[in-house]
């Protein structure tokens, strides 16, 4: 097996989504703040609007979503902070662009 990876963006908005394709498959992604929750989420919806995942924290060094059983996916998403920026999550959380790199892992078969 060899490990892939797809390099999700994120941008500066605290609300947005975009179409991703992941495993072959095409979702919808979506990234917001709550700031109540003083926390990143997000959602991941087919292509149909079917949702996959709603309302999940975005936690850095963690490997979101591994522990799922969803047939299509076999991968988890990776927030990986860029340098020594790890505070930079609750110190600065409108700019998770500048500090972090998302991305999405599997195996390929």
């Amino acid at each position: 097996m060899t490990a892939q990876y797809v390099v999700l963006p994120l941008y500066q908005d605290s609300d947005y989504e975009y179409q991703v394709s992941l495993e072959g498959n095409a979702y919808t992604f979506r990234i917001y703040y709550n700031s109540r929750c003083a926390q990143w989420f997000f959602d991941l919806t087919r292509d149909n609007g079917t949702a996959v995942v709603l309302g999940e924290a975005l936690v850095a060094l963690y490997p979101i979503m591994a522990d799922y059983a969803i047939p299509e996916l076999r991968g988890f998403l990776f927030l990986e902070p860029i340098g020594e920026s790890l505070d930079k999550y609750r110190t600065d959380p409108f700019n998770l662009y500048k500090w972090f790199r998302l991305y999405w892992i599997w195996d390929s078969e």
